[in-house]
Protein backbone atom coordinates (compact mmCIF):
# COMPACT_ATOMS: atom_id res chain seq x y z
CA UNK A 1 0.00 0.00 0.00
CA UNK A 2 3.20 1.98 -0.05
CA UNK A 3 1.93 3.30 -3.58
CA UNK A 4 -1.74 4.73 -2.47
CA UNK A 5 -3.56 6.73 -0.19
CA UNK A 6 -6.14 5.35 2.34
CA UNK A 7 -9.21 7.26 2.05
CA UNK A 8 -9.38 8.13 5.86
CA UNK A 9 -5.86 9.10 5.40
CA UNK A 10 -6.40 11.81 2.82
CA UNK A 11 -9.63 12.95 4.76
CA UNK A 12 -8.01 13.83 7.75
CA UNK A 13 -5.10 15.24 5.85
CA UNK A 14 -7.50 17.18 3.87
CA UNK A 15 -9.19 18.67 7.06
CA UNK A 16 -5.81 19.54 8.31
CA UNK A 17 -4.41 21.19 4.92
CA UNK A 18 -7.95 23.06 4.73
CA UNK A 19 -6.29 25.24 7.50
CA UNK A 20 -3.46 26.59 5.85
CA UNK A 21 -3.52 30.15 3.32
CA UNK A 22 -0.28 28.95 1.56
CA UNK A 23 -0.13 24.75 1.74
CA UNK A 24 -2.20 23.25 -0.98
CA UNK A 25 -3.37 19.16 -1.30
CA UNK A 26 -3.75 18.09 -5.20
CA UNK A 27 -3.66 14.96 -7.25
CA UNK A 28 -0.75 14.46 -9.42
CA UNK A 29 -0.13 16.79 -12.54
CA UNK A 30 -3.73 18.61 -11.56
CA UNK A 31 -4.41 21.92 -9.97
CA UNK A 32 -4.72 21.83 -6.37
CA UNK A 33 -7.96 21.01 -4.85
CA UNK A 34 -9.96 23.90 -3.62
CA UNK A 35 -12.11 22.18 -0.54
CA UNK A 36 -12.14 19.26 1.43
CA UNK A 37 -15.59 17.78 -0.07
CA UNK A 38 -13.26 17.83 -3.80
CA UNK A 39 -10.74 15.88 -1.38
CA UNK A 40 -13.24 13.77 0.04
CA UNK A 41 -14.67 13.01 -3.63
CA UNK A 42 -11.89 12.28 -5.48
CA UNK A 43 -10.22 9.51 -2.87
CA UNK A 44 -13.29 7.61 -3.34
CA UNK A 45 -12.97 7.40 -6.83
CA UNK A 46 -9.02 7.19 -7.06
CA UNK A 47 -6.42 4.95 -6.08
CA UNK A 48 -3.54 6.47 -6.17
CA UNK A 49 -1.23 8.91 -3.64
CA UNK A 50 -1.74 12.74 -3.57
CA UNK A 51 0.53 15.86 -3.14
CA UNK A 52 1.25 18.61 -0.63
CA UNK A 53 1.75 21.90 -2.80
CA UNK A 54 4.49 23.64 -0.69
CA UNK A 55 5.38 26.88 -1.01
CA UNK A 56 8.95 28.34 -0.33
CA UNK A 57 9.08 31.24 1.90
CA UNK A 58 9.50 34.84 0.11
CA UNK A 59 9.77 33.13 -3.25
CA UNK A 60 7.26 32.26 -6.70
CA UNK A 61 8.31 28.55 -6.51
CA UNK A 62 6.68 25.51 -4.37
CA UNK A 63 7.86 22.22 -3.60
CA UNK A 64 5.81 18.84 -4.49
CA UNK A 65 5.35 16.24 -1.43
CA UNK A 66 4.26 12.70 -2.56
CA UNK A 67 1.90 11.42 0.23
CA UNK A 68 1.09 7.80 0.68
CA UNK A 69 -0.17 5.57 3.44
CA UNK A 70 1.71 2.42 4.79
CA UNK A 71 -0.54 0.87 7.43
CA UNK A 72 -1.34 3.52 10.05
CA UNK A 73 1.13 5.64 9.14
CA UNK A 74 0.53 8.97 6.27
CA UNK A 75 4.15 8.97 4.44
CA UNK A 76 4.81 11.89 3.09
CA UNK A 77 8.10 11.58 0.67
CA UNK A 78 10.11 14.83 -0.94
CA UNK A 79 9.92 14.60 -4.39
CA UNK A 80 11.55 17.89 -5.59
CA UNK A 81 14.80 17.05 -4.60
CA UNK A 82 17.95 14.84 -6.37
CA UNK A 83 18.35 12.99 -2.79
CA UNK A 84 15.27 11.44 -1.73
CA UNK A 85 13.91 12.67 1.92
CA UNK A 86 11.22 10.80 3.41
CA UNK A 87 8.97 11.28 6.84
CA UNK A 88 5.93 9.37 8.91
CA UNK A 89 3.26 10.42 10.94
CA UNK A 90 1.22 8.56 12.75
CA UNK A 91 -2.59 8.97 11.75
CA UNK A 92 -3.08 9.40 15.73
CA UNK A 93 -0.74 12.54 15.46
CA UNK A 94 -1.87 13.75 11.88
CA UNK A 95 -2.00 17.51 13.26
CA UNK A 96 1.77 17.17 13.70
CA UNK A 97 2.35 16.64 9.60
CA UNK A 98 2.60 20.10 9.00
CA UNK A 99 5.86 20.37 11.38
CA UNK A 100 7.46 17.01 10.55
CA UNK A 101 7.10 17.99 6.53
CA UNK A 102 9.00 21.40 7.17
CA UNK A 103 11.63 19.99 9.39
CA UNK A 104 12.41 17.09 6.16
CA UNK A 105 11.84 20.25 3.43
CA UNK A 106 13.77 22.17 5.17
CA UNK A 107 16.89 20.31 5.84
CA UNK A 108 16.78 19.51 1.73
CA UNK A 109 16.89 22.79 1.21
CA UNK A 110 20.15 25.00 0.67
CA UNK A 111 21.53 27.39 3.19
CA UNK A 112 19.29 30.56 3.24
CA UNK A 113 15.87 29.28 1.93
CA UNK A 114 12.96 27.44 3.98
CA UNK A 115 8.90 26.66 2.96
CA UNK A 116 6.79 28.87 3.83
CA UNK A 117 4.82 28.70 7.01
CA UNK A 118 1.99 26.59 7.39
Amino acid sequence: MAHEIEAQHAKALAQVIDQSAHWKLQPEKKPPFTSVEQVNDYVMTHNEPLYLRVPLANEDEHLLVKVTSSDADIVFSAISFDNPASTRVHMSHLKLATSSVTEMLNDCLPEGKKVASF
